[in-house]
């Protein structure tokens, strides 16, 4: 069995309007909010034994305030370019791509591309993804090119305001 951790990066900062999109950085909130949320998977027994960033500035800060916070070393956050402008279609590419050494793996990435691979993947049914958020995926496989949307399920949906 394999399983997923769908991460939106956390809350970035629009302060300096000069820089390109890849490069804005996380805000205070979203310095706040990641470690937060790994405590959250730390608790919940949900650590992930890779994880799969963003190439933009803010998704390589919540990989690594995440990783620190769940004890995993920065050898252990790995860089997909193909993931800030990934549509679903290249979601799936991805998560097939993974090792399969690897049984539980975070993906951190970008609304748009993130709600509509929740919904349209993996028929998750909310309104919004907030920043910081966990989808929780599982799939019925022993490898990940084996992944498929029909025999997944999603098994949790975390977000920092979220309450009990």
């Amino acid at each position: 069995m394999k399983e997923l951790l769908i991460i939106r990066h956390a809350k970035s900062s629009w302060y300096n309007p000069h820089l390109n999109d890849k490069e804005r950085p996380l805000a205070p909130r979203g310095e706040k909010a990641a470690p937060m949320m790994a405590q959250r998977l730390v608790q919940r027994g949900a650590i992930p034994q890779l994880i799969v960033t963003s190439e933009a500035v803010r998704a390589q800060q919540t990989a690594r305030l995440m990783a620190a916070a769940m004890g995993l070393d920065d050898q252990l956050i790995v860089l997909d370019k193909r993931l800030y402008n990934a549509g679903p279609a290249e979601w799936l590419e991805i998560i097939r791509d993974q090792p399969d050494t690897y049984q539980r793996i975070a993906l951190i990435g970008h609304n748009p591309a993130i709600e509509e691979t929740a919904r349209s993947l993996f028929s998750l049914q909310v309104a919004k993804v907030p920043t910081a958020a966990v989808i929780t995926v599982r799939f019925g496989c022993d490898r990940w090119v084996q992944v498929d949307p029909k025999w997944s399920e999603v098994v949790g949906f975390d977000y920092p305001k979220r309450r009990g």
